[in-house]
């Protein structure tokens, strides 16, 4: 089983000589305004939700009538099961089929779930900038929660102001469903004149909950329930999203080449932090990899780097006014075929070039890290990733973890100096050796080399 490292060794801190870029790097240009984006008070969206688990993709259909308020939730599972939910000002019930009528509606009780608002941020929410992710504008959100320095981050459109992206640290009832899930994509979205949803709270409200029933606890069971089930969704996914796969082609995963130059912005999960540039230089001849990330100046700090060497990888500070600090802290580079490695499994297929998938068909692929954590990678078929997503728990926090890295520029084959990946000084054996926390030796199944040990 990989560890966590897997994703560290993608995007976070490392080394080199000079702290700078060697390519041009992706840059968050400033908001086109401060106010809060708005939806409309009625309207039709559907979202691809992977969870903080292994667990399988969900499909959302989503119907809300802020003028009730009210909202009906399609759950379907992309390898099965599928759940029916509305919610009614605080009331949540499951619909048994397609009509109305009382008898099709069970009455859950207060779940903790409420209508989606028109405003899904906070008023301590704030945006970081605007840059695209794939070939998608959007302006990037942030929302600081508790408990501090948690966040959670939603990417509007700037065509349109609505939802694409949102990333949670941790499941909660604060924006259901998608609170429930670690990452969610806006497949399409729609403004409605009408609705439906007036009759079906006219027909539930009689209802009563069973009273010995915990209501969140209820709720909980049945979306986990969801794999279990002997239905298939089918033909409700191929209306709502006919690109959806469930099944993957037979195709091995894409190895990375042997020489390779990555760009992208990093998105910490920590509300003291904002997304960051970072540059991946890869030599598997030699074998070597520098991961250098561009932050926020703090305490000094000008870069960080990543010097993963065979068989040892170092975490190099460059500070402003003094030398790196080194620490041997990190395993060798990460191998080419680190995916059949790790292993990560084919969750699903996106067929065509969608804003889901924008360089054609794409896999979504989940690996496993330190459990219950996973890695969520979204690729085309040629190789070229889109997002690397990695899930967090409650604990987490103030921990400096990054929640995903969004590419921008892939380039196989790109040529830069050796020298990129020479060690400082300062992680000479003598002045990289002190005691410091080591990676599991599990790293070996995706990295060259043992993981260090204390």
């Amino acid at each position: 089983m990989a560890s966590v490292t897997i994703a560290a060794l993608m995007v976070f801190p490392a080394a080199a000589q000079e702290p700078r870029a060697l390519l041009d790097l992706p840059q968050l240009a400033p908001c086109g305004a401060t106010s809060h984006p708005r939806l409309p008070e009625k309207w039709r969206g559907t979202y691809l939700m992977a969870p903080f688990t292994k667990a399988q993709l969900v499909l959302a259909e989503i119907v809300a009538d802020l003028t009730l308020p009210a909202m009906r939730v399609k759950l379907h599972g992309v390898r099965r099961g599928s759940l029916d939910l509305f919610v009614a000002g605080n009331q949540t019930y499951v619909l048994k089929s397609e009509g109305a009528a009382n008898k099709q509606c069970r009455a859950l009780g207060e779940t903790g779930w409420r209508p989606l608002m028109t405003d899904w941020l906070a008023p301590q929410s704030l945006c970081a900038g605007s840059a695209p992710i794939g070939e998608t504008p959007v302006e990037w959100w942030k929302t600081a929660i508790a408990p501090e320095p948690a966040s959670y981050w939603l990417w509007y459109k700037t065509s349109d102001q609505t939802p694409f992206r949102l990333i949670f640290p941790f499941a909660s009832d604060r924006l259901p469903p998608f609170s429930r899930y670690a990452l969610s994509y806006q497949v399409r979205f729609e403004t409605l004149d009408e609705t439906d949803l007036a009759e079906i709270a006219a027909a539930c409200k009689p209802a009563k909950p069973a009273m010995a029933a915990n209501p969140p606890r209820v709720l909980d069971g049945l979306i986990d329930a969801m794999s279990q089930s002997r239905e298939f969704a089918e033909d409700e996914i191929k209306r709502i999203m006919p690109e959806l796969k469930a099944d993957c082609a037979a195709v091995p995963f894409s190895e990375w080449p042997e020489q390779l130059a990555i760009t992208g912005l990093v998105t910490p999960f920590d509300s003291d932090e904002n997304p960051y540039p970072t540059e991946v230089l890869y030599d598997w001849t030699m074998p070597a990899q520098r991961t250098r990330t561009f932050g926020e100046a703090e305490a000094g700090i000008t870069v960080q780097d990543s010097l993963l060497l065979d068989p040892q990888g170092y975490n190099i500070t460059h500070y402003r006014d003094g030398p790196p600090v080194c620490r041997a802290v990190l395993p060798g580079p990460i191998r080419t075929d680190w995916a059949s490695r790790a292993p990560c499994e084919c969750a699903a297929t996106i067929d065509g070039t969608t804003s889901l998938s924008p360089y054609g068909t794409a896999r979504i692929l989940v690996c496993p890290l330190a459990s219950p954590r996973v890695a969520w990678s979204w690729q085309a078929l040629s190789g070229r990733p889109t997002v690397f997503m990695v899930t967090s728990l409650r604990g987490d926090e103030g921990k400096r973890l990054f929640a995903a890295l969004d590419y921008r520029a892939w380039l196989p084959g790109h040529s830069f100096s050796r020298s990129v990946f020479d060690k400082p000084p300062q992680c000479a054996p003598a002045a990289a050796s002190r005691p410091t926390p080591s990676p599991s030796r599990r790293c070996s199944t995706c990295h060259l080399g043992p993981a260090p040990r204390r």
